[in-house]
């Protein structure tokens, strides 16, 4: 999903229709899909559009994953201490649980 920021706080999300954008605020949470607005509103308060704005936020989306494995490659190993000087530690640790990384001789190396 694609997450466009605006000037006002609140993020453009590309639906699955790929024509088709989602406004999501995240201090609310709020989106204007309908199934945020009809269901996950009432029952969870989130939908995927609000959880992939967080996870942009947070540096935690696809993009940032794939610099993040290109960063490891190139250098051929790097401690984790300046892997999270780099980038957010908790993406650098989803991308170890995934299995796409692994630490090796105390560096994160690629699979």
């Amino acid at each position: 999903m694609k997450v466009t920021p605006s000037d006002d706080g609140t993020y453009f999300v590309e639906s699955s229709q790929k024509e088709k954008h989602y406004v999501v605020d995240p201090e609310e949470p709020s989106c204007s899909c309908p199934h945020f607005t009809v269901t996950m509103k009432k029952k969870f308060g989130w939908c995927k559009h609000i959880r992939a704005v967080k996870d942009f936020v947070e540096g935690r989306d696809e993009e940032t994953y794939e610099k993040i494995k290109a960063v490891v490659k190139e250098k051929k190993g790097i401690y984790l201490d300046e892997l999270s000087g780099l980038f957010n530690r908790e993406a650098v640790d989803d991308l170890i649980c995934k299995g796409e990384l692994r630490e090796k001789d105390g560096k994160i190396i690629s699979r």
